[in-house]
């Protein structure tokens, strides 16, 4: 099966609907914010009162707020539902999925099926640490040559070889939080050897996806599919924001790698320095 771009699984006419809606409300709604969510709204395991503050009198202004992240949807839920946010749309696996506010998926592109078992079999092949396989609905990791894996748990544990018939894959993920160079030489690795992916090194993270999705790409995709906005801002602090900051002549987390601060039209320390000045 091809990898494949799709809409959700709404009719046609439930989908118009829900279209023409979003734009009735984007046409009162002038602005659009958008943040990255790990060290940039979400810092040392919390959302702070300031930054949900600045959030909601954004909101009660009529304005989006978008979380843009590289986090599967229930991962990024689990931290969220601790905290008094909610977004008006998520974008979710470096764009590769897009969730109003409601859970409607709204876009989702896979990597066609070939190039992810291509692409895992060579992560099992030169990985010590195993791998997480995102899809649609879960998250498994794959274990190691060693039966190991530094994947956070999720919705199960499986062989390389169960993996090779995994369909429709949304995001392949690894992790090695004691050499982040090892992670910044695999993506431009994966990014030479494989045409058919786009591969980010986020601090020691390396996130995998069809080739072209990036977070700019998703937030393109919500602004049209919302009617437009009059004006988009960005933060954010790592490689995978670097082209959404630098579109959009967004702000850099003052901790962010130098690539995203030199994309950056400024440097802030929360996403509420960043958003109260439009308030003001």
């Amino acid at each position: 099966m091809l990898g494949k771009s799709t809409a959700g699984e709404k009719t046609a006419g439930e989908k118009t609907a829900k279209e023409k809606s979003l734009k009735q409300q984007t046409a009162k709604r002038r602005r659009c914010a958008v943040s990255d969510f790990d060290r940039t709204l979400y810092v040392n395991e919390e959302i702070s009162p300031e930054n949900i503050r600045a959030v909601r009198r954004w909101q009660e202004r009529g304005d989006w707020f978008v979380i843009a992240t590289g986090r599967n949807e229930s991962g990024l839920m689990e931290k969220l539902s601790q905290f008094d946010c909610r977004p008006d749309a998520y974008i979710l696996n470096n764009g590769a999925r897009i969730l109003l506010a409601d859970g409607t998926e709204i876009y989702c592109r896979t990597i066609e099926d070939a190039t992810s078992q291509a692409v895992m079999r060579y992560l099992y092949e030169n990985d010590r640490d195993g791998f997480g396989v995102t899809l649609r609905d879960r998250k498994v990791n794959v274990l190691s040559a060693d039966h190991t894996t530094t994947q956070k748990a999720c919705d199960g544990v499986i062989t390389i070889d169960q993996a090779q018939e995994l369909a429709d894959v949304v995001q392949l993920h690894t992790r090695r939080p004691d050499d982040p160079a090892w992670i910044s030489r695999l993506c431009r690795d994966l990014n030479e050897r494989f045409p058919g992916v786009t591969a980010y090194a986020n601090v020691w993270n390396a996130d995998i996806m069809a080739h072209g999705v990036d977070k700019e790409a998703g937030i393109r995709y919500l602004v049209e599919y919302a009617g437009g906005f009059d004006q988009v801002l960005t933060v954010g602090d790592s490689e995978n924001d670097v082209r959404m900051i630098g579109e959009y002549a967004g702000a850099a987390m003052s901790c962010a790698c130098e690539n995203a601060r030199q994309a950056a039209s400024r440097t802030v320390e929360s996403v509420a320095e960043y958003l109260n000045a439009y308030l003001e």
